[in-house]
């Protein structure tokens, strides 16, 4: 699996416990990542919705999809690596991407 800007993959979250570690990320990281191939700029996909979450609506998927109503946490982010990654879930828009990125760099300045 090779993912690309606005593709949703599992892979184990540092955050959690115990023996299911596994979740949702949406890959943000563009061209300019150094090691763009190997490791990722990933931001984290919840069931739970807090303040500043961002809603994964059915409208903003290009493919696939999750299994339950699930939102962007901007703030929640992690740098996976190629070999952490399980499975791939589907991809959201370019412009959903935009807004994502928008919000993280919002934490950032």
């Amino acid at each position: 699996m090779q993912p690309e800007r606005g593709d949703v993959v599992r892979s184990v979250d540092p955050f959690k416990l115990g023996e299911n570690r596994q979740r949702p990320w949406l890959i943000v990281n563009n061209n300019a990542h150094p090691f763009g191939d190997e490791q990722y700029v990933a931001v984290a996909v919840s069931t739970r919705e807090y303040d500043d979450s961002i809603a994964l609506a059915d409208d903003i998927w290009q493919v696939g999809g999750v299994p339950r109503e699930s939102y962007v946490s901007p703030w929640a982010v992690h740098s996976p690596r190629i070999e952490d990654l399980v499975a791939w879930q589907g991809r959201v828009t370019d412009a959903f991407v935009g807004r994502v990125v928008d919000s993280l760099e919002g934490y950032l300045r």
